[in-house]
């Protein structure tokens, strides 16, 4: 890929059974701040708030381009949320959406933090729109938190559909594989 592309990759699961959903991350390819935004957020293995601090360097210092500025921000956000800033995450993820609006990563982590902040109908709104992502994880990430939002809306029916087809799309996804053993499925009668 040329420097200055960006992709989208994986997934970062917050909680595991019916505890927070999923994020999905994006990631600027090329050099620079950005991009070690993007590495610092992806591997968490950098305290949040220092991978902050270069996020917040790439976005006050960097010329981005659209998409890799909405990248930061969704990347920023997750981190945020990372440390129960969720609010403070909205607004990172707004931001990225008013400035590529089919940044659907963007949307699957907004949904995370409506969820953390109890807002579940909006949260099913964001999935919604998550679930048309082209990238496969993200894809997988919306189906199983928008499971997990069914459930707190109390349509049980929905949540086992949308497991199932998490699990469908990435076979070997343990928690949506967790989450299916809890369903019993019996014929209409």
């Amino acid at each position: 890929m040329k420097p200055g592309m960006w992709l989208v990759t994986g997934a970062v699961f917050l909680g595991a059974f019916l505890a927070a959903p999923a994020q999905a991350a994006v990631t600027v390819i090329g050099g620079g701040l950005a991009r070690d935004c993007y590495i610092a957020t992806e591997e968490a293995s950098m305290p949040p708030m220092k991978a902050m601090n270069i996020c917040d360097l790439a976005l006050e210092q960097e010329s981005l381009s659209k998409k890799n500025m909405a990248a930061t921000y969704v990347n920023r956000g997750i981190l945020r949320m990372r440390m129960g800033q969720n609010a403070r995450a909205m607004s990172d993820f707004d931001i990225s959406i008013r400035a590529v609006p089919n940044l659907y990563e963007a949307h699957v982590n907004r949904g995370a933090a409506l969820y953390a902040l109890e807002r579940f109908e909006e949260a099913l709104a964001a999935f919604n729109l998550g679930v048309r992502s082209e990238d496969m994880n993200a894809r997988v990430t919306a189906y199983y938190d928008r499971g997990l939002t069914y459930e707190q809306l109390g349509n049980v029916t929905a949540a086992y559909y949308d497991y199932k087809t998490a699990l469908e799309l990435q076979p070997e996804f343990a928690l949506a594989s967790k989450q299916l053993t809890r369903f019993q499925v019996k014929p209409a009668s």
